[in-house]
């Protein structure tokens, strides 16, 4: 029998739940999974990360019990060009979850800088991304048009040959960031994809039918998602 690879229902990768907390729970059990797995084989874990209401419901549900938080290192997957103050600033939003789910020892959070314009905070946090020898894993969510991280569906961006690219037209304000590339992600093992709602539910139907979506070129080995998105 064909696999089915279309990351429809029908699709092994893909975990529906019947509540949205049901699959955030799923994933947060799976982060933790890995990066005790990570810790246990090199004793630190390095990991891409995307802000995003998913990505923070499933960070608020981790535990400090039995897993050495303090030896992660959380990569942000986009960031934001604004000041580094700014409430707007992923890498600010992670911190405070982190902070509130893990206690202060939750680890090292890394993003592109703020103080640079943005192409060359693209080529700068390139340059520190290209010096981790082996991400543990990928996690991010996905925006109601399909966006992952910065990358937009039908984006020029989706092609780059980069690890790490700036965006100058985002629709959603700001329109200036910095993402990391499909290229980047297709070199993490482990790429998981969180979403939940029936706002999601249009971008969940376009990637399963569109080989070219920003998901399907992501191509994530989990996805966690609820009745609701894929109805």
């Amino acid at each position: 029998m064909a696999v089915n690879r279309d990351l429809s229902s029908d699709d092994s990768r893909v975990h529906i739940f019947a509540t949205d907390n049901e699959a955030f729970v799923a994933a947060a059990a799976t982060v933790t999974e890995l990066v005790g797995l990570g810790i246990s084989k090199k004793k630190t874990c390095n990991v891409i990360l995307a802000g995003g209401i998913s990505i923070s419901k499933t960070l608020s549900l981790l535990s400090n019990i039995d897993t050495d938080w303090s030896k992660v290192n959380w990569y942000l997957a986009d960031e934001r060009c604004v000041d580094a103050e700014s409430e707007l600033r992923n890498d600010k939003q992670i911190a405070d979850i982190l902070r509130n789910s893990l206690g202060a020892h939750y680890g090292h959070i890394f993003s592109p800088s703020s103080y640079l314009p943005p192409k060359e905070a693209a080529d700068e946090y390139a340059s520190r991304i290209e010096r981790i020898n082996m991400f543990d894993f990928c996690l991010l969510g996905m925006g109601n048009d399909g966006h992952i991280a910065s990358l937009l569906p039908n984006h020029q961006a989706l092609d780059s040959n980069r690890v790490c690219c700036e965006i100058a037209d985002s629709p959603n304000p700001p329109a200036q960031r910095v993402t990391l590339t499909l290229k980047m992600f297709a070199q993490v093992e482990n790429r998981i994809l969180v979403t939940t709602g029936s706002s999601k539910s249009d971008a969940v139907t376009d990637y399963t039918t569109n080989p070219k979506s920003p998901v399907r070129l992501y191509n994530p080995t989990e996805i966690f998602a609820d009745q609701a998105a894929y109805s």
